[in-house]
């Protein structure tokens, strides 16, 4: 079968945030690689795009009701791919992933109520805490073995002050796929502690078929969980999100305050979510698409640990971003940012707005076809190998 990720795809001068955003918002020129954004260079599933062309020759595009028939392909497809049975009444539509977090925090919490994070995670679970007043609480990940894991003495230690937990599973930035014994240590200290479960599962989908996605919602009923087909089959400007409330209380008050922020879907969000999810053509080119991601990971690691072994790198377990530590380059993040720009013209994520614990890291989204990952990497190589003095023998 033709390949998912290799495929040829311009996407300047489409508005695209992730290529033309970089003119745009920071005044770069066009021969400096993005790699940032958390989106791919592909062309969504065949399917989805027939039934989004369907769709607009209907030529109707009024407001329009979160489709029953899109309650049911969700729950359908957590039924079918993760094993876990819900009513498929008790999902939500929401614009994104963050919105729908940002509500439920502002539903079920109030101003000064402790919110538990675990970072280096993805920068919205800070600002969304902080910007509705809530306390943040860091239980960072520690770095054992060579892959990051969960600190349960820290997270105890934050949930006994807190009334709610943002869990990243697959956790963004630094890949990793909870297993269910993780999952189930974590239910247990917020059963302890009283502490409302909130799931991020929007990379769900994108783990790789070595590993396999534990829905925390399997273990425990209470738990709310967001998601979206957006990351999975890439089509996230299409603002096709939704949260999974199984708690008759809590759902009533998230859809307050969603009523008070006007969340609609459009027409084309309820076509995308059915047609990702029920139809066959569409589920085996994401397994198509995640064994091609599988593979392009163990590629893009095995060339940083062969050509630059003193970057740190950690091998993800699902999806298309990869974290790497830079600090023997021993540069400040300005600098090591000007540096990746000017230098090497590539552009990647920051680490410290992931946290402190960031502060030497680079996110690289290596979800794009094989030519230009390669030429990203030749260029780090070179500018490295240039700066071997400065970064301390780093590159090699």
């Amino acid at each position: 079968m033709k390949s998912i990720l290799h495929q040829t795809l311009d996407r300047t001068g489409t508005d695209s945030v992730k290529w033309d955003g970089l003119e745009r918002w920071f005044h770069l020129k066009s021969d400096v690689l993005p790699l940032w954004v958390a989106d791919i260079d592909v062309r969504t599933a065949p399917a989805i795009s027939e039934a989004l062309t369907a769709r607009a020759a209907t030529g109707e595009f009024g407001y329009t009701l979160f489709s029953r028939d899109a309650q049911r392909a969700v729950s359908d497809w957590y039924s079918r791919r993760h094993d876990v049975k819900f009513d498929p009444n008790h999902v939500l539509f929401s614009s994104g992933v963050v919105p729908g977090l940002t509500h439920i925090v502002e539903a079920l919490t109030e101003e000064g109520d402790g919110v538990v994070i675990q970072s280096p995670v993805y920068p919205p679970f800070h600002e969304l805490v902080t910007g509705l007043k809530r306390e943040l609480l860091d239980a960072p990940l520690i770095q054992v073995n060579g892959r990051y894991e969960m600190d349960f003495d820290a997270l105890e230690a934050a949930m006994r002050q807190a009334k709610l937990f943002l869990l990243c599973s697959p956790h963004n930035p630094v890949g990793r796929v909870w297993t269910e014994s993780e999952l189930a240590r974590v239910i247990e200290l917020a059963r302890r502690h009283d502490v409302i479960i909130v799931a991020d599962e929007i990379h769900a989908d994108l783990t790789y078929p070595s590993q396999q996605h534990v829905a925390i919602g399997k273990l425990d009923e209470q738990v709310i969980t967001v998601s979206a087909p957006s990351k999975a089959f890439n089509i996230a400007g299409l603002f096709a999100s939704y949260i999974i409330c199984p708690d008759d209380a809590w759902r009533k008050r998230i859809i307050q305050v969603q009523n008070k922020h006007h969340v609609l879907p459009t027409p084309f969000a309820n076509t995308a979510i059915i047609a990702a999810y029920t139809d066959p053509r569409a589920e085996r080119w994401l397994d198509q698409l995640t064994a091609e991601l599988e593979e392009q990971a163990q590629y893009v690691v095995g060339r940083f640990r062969e050509s630059m072994p003193y970057l740190t790198c950690f091998m993800p377990e699902a999806s298309y971003l990869l974290w790497i530590d830079f600090e023997a380059l021993g540069l400040e993040p300005d600098a090591r940012k000007k540096w990746l720009q000017d230098d090497v013209r590539i552009f990647l994520s920051p680490g410290t707005p992931f946290g402190e614990s960031g502060r030497t890291f680079e996110r690289l989204n290596f979800g794009t076809r094989r030519a230009l990952v390669d030429e990203a990497l030749e260029r780090l190589i070179r500018q490295g190998d240039g700066n071997e003095q400065r970064a301390g023998n780093a590159f090699v």
